[in-house]
């Protein structure tokens, strides 16, 4: 590991000034480098070469400009190091020589001379956010009345004012008032970071083109003047209403600027008072006397759910949706389903959390003890406020015969059990609604999901009183081995959570395309282990007919129609 300045080859000396210093705080080695004549108004005082403690066989060289360059020079960050591919770094196959001579050709042909010459003036504009972070990180201080602001919402397309929160200690900024329900469960959801909730009042301007630097507004006249020339008159007045009464607001006042690419946000001087809490005294601190900006971030289901990518996510949060069982099984498939934008889930499940479970079950030891149910429903509140859990602590029966199906888009069946199943097929008969039930075989030697449209019984006329879920299975299964699908109680039928987790994918993407209106012919799919992993849980294990193929592989899907 280097300790002492290299020797330069004569590439290099042709472009670094020698002699280096080392910095006494992390080691580094810091070498000047020559900088040619630039256009006016296109100067930098220096640029340096940075060679970390462990270059060349562990860390990475970079590039540093003067901290004046930071947003006046675009891929620059805070700290001043430029942002651009160069050193390869280790492992490539190049010495430190060579991966030094690397990164200097990228610096002079990739950003001096294109940066100099004007060709770079439009990259602010390809990452406006991360600039906007950077201005934000450079301003902040302890004493900020305010750090973020989240937003809950689609952009408006008009400019408009409406009530925020303020949320502390976390100094967190919800654009939405407290009566949203979304936004009371994002406060459920924070918990000792939403204490105390103050009023605020926001101007929620939509904008075409994002903020760059050259384009923000950077003082309290400039910011003033693009919201009279956004806020029609009346809106205006009432944005500041408590101000022109008195001195002193008594609620913050912030300037959102937002569009589908991001947000900027400033929060004006002059609002209330801040209660700061300080080596355990409360103190109070009055806002800066400067705009404030505050970095801006959505929280809307089809932001955090997909990413703007799950066209589907709208029409989820407006499903509702029965799960039947919180099991082994039950309990992730929940979880994957509130992750994936399902705005109303009801779980029914009679049994508590015992330590035999927590191998394999979405709740941890916290839980032991605890109805399943009910800590299931807990647990995804405070994670997932875009998705409303309603716990039922009895049996799935009980549910079914004291609440009707009317309004559900889809059941999960997901208990095992054939009582469920029956009192499922005649709930189903007095109001249609799709079913998705699905299972395990023994040691999860294979996993099933059974996709019924909402007209297809499970019970069928003909033979009302058979299970078909037997029939079903890949594997004929000895009679000593004890089944109680999907056998959480059974010492036959031990399987980690990743043995699991192959059934939780199958039953959880197949609940959504029925949930979708995807699937258009009632089907099962079956996900079936190959002979390698039988042989090793139970000696002699025979495949049905219709899953022998699955035999030669390590794990096959198939998909029958159900009959």
């Amino acid at each position: 590991m280097s300790t002492e300045p290299p020797s330069l080859s004569s590439t290099l000396a042709a472009v670094l000034i020698e002699p280096p210093t080392i910095r006494r705080n992390d080691g580094a080695i810091v070498y000047r480098i020559k900088l040619p004549e630039l256009q006016t108004g296109r100067l930098i005082a220096f640029a340096e070469l940075i060679l970390p403690k462990g270059f060349p066989e562990e860390a990475v060289a970079r590039i540093r400009l003067p901290s004046d360059a930071v947003l006046r020079v675009p891929h620059v960050e805070i700290d001043g190091l430029l942002c651009i591919d160069g050193d390869p770094g280790p492992g490539r196959g190049l010495d430190g020589t060579q991966r030094l001579q690397t990164l200097l050709y990228k610096f002079y042909t990739e950003f001096l001379d294109p940066w100099s010459n004007g060709d770079l003036d439009g990259d602010f504009s390809k990452e406006p956010q991360n600039y906007w972070a950077v201005n934000v990180a450079q301003i902040k201080t302890k004493d900020d009345s305010a750090r973020k602001l989240w937003t809950v919402d689609d952009v408006p397309r008009k400019a408009r004012v409406r009530e925020g929160l303020l949320l502390l200690p976390g100094r967190l900024i919800v654009a939405g008032d407290g009566e949203n329900l979304y936004v009371q469960r994002i406060i459920a959801s924070l918990g000792n970071r939403a204490k105390q909730r103050v009023r605020v009042i926001i101007a929620d301007i939509p904008i075409s083109y994002s903020f760059v630097p050259e384009t923000w507004p950077r003082n309290v006249d400039a910011l003033l003047s693009v919201l009279r020339a956004r806020l029609k008159p009346p809106e205006y007045r009432r944005f500041f209403e408590q101000r022109l009464r008195q001195r002193r607001s008594r609620e913050h006042r912030v300037a959102l600027f937002r569009n589908h690419d991001g947000g900027f946000a400033f929060l004006l001087p002059g609002g209330p008072p801040v209660i700061h809490q300080e080596l355990g005294r409360h103190r109070a601190r009055r806002p800066p006397a400067k705009i404030q900006p505050l970095l801006v971030e959505r929280i809307d289901p089809e932001w955090t759910v997909g990413r703007d990518q799950i066209s589907q996510v709208s029409t989820r949060q407006r499903k509702h949706v029965v799960v039947l069982g919180a099991g082994a099984l039950g309990s992730p498939v929940v979880e994957q389903l509130a992750k994936a934008g399902i705005g109303q889930i009801t779980l029914a499940d009679p049994d508590t959390m015992e330590t035999a479970n927590l191998g394999r079950h979405l709740l941890g030891i916290q839980h032991v003890g605890f109805a399943k149910a009910e800590a299931v429903a807990d647990h995804l509140k405070r994670k997932y406020p875009s998705c409303i859990v309603k716990p039922y602590y009895g049996r799935a029966e009980q549910w079914l015969k004291s609440n009707t199906l009317k309004d559900v888009e889809a059941v999960l069946d997901l208990t095992g059990e054939p009582e469920v199943r029956w009192h499922l097929n005649e709930a189903r008969r007095k109001h249609p609604c799709k079913l998705v039930v699905g299972w395990m075989e023994p040691f999860v030697a294979a996993a099933h999901v059974c996709i019924l449209r909402p007209d297809t019984l499970w019970f069928s006329e003909e033979a009302s009183t058979e299970d078909r879920l037997n029939r079903l299975e890949a594997v004929d299964w000895p009679a000593d081995v004890v089944r109680q699908v999907p056998g959480c109680s059974s010492r036959f039928q031990a399987y980690t959570s990743a043995n699991a987790a192959y059934a939780v994918a199958l039953v959880s993407e197949n609940a959504l395309r029925a949930i979708d209106d995807e699937v258009d012919n009632s089907k099962v799919l079956s996900w079936v282990r190959g002979r390698q992993f039988l042989d090793k849980q139970w000696p002699k294990l025979r495949y049905r007919e219709w899953a022998a193929d699955a035999a030669q592989h390590l794990g096959v899907t198939m998909e029958r129609p159900f009959q």
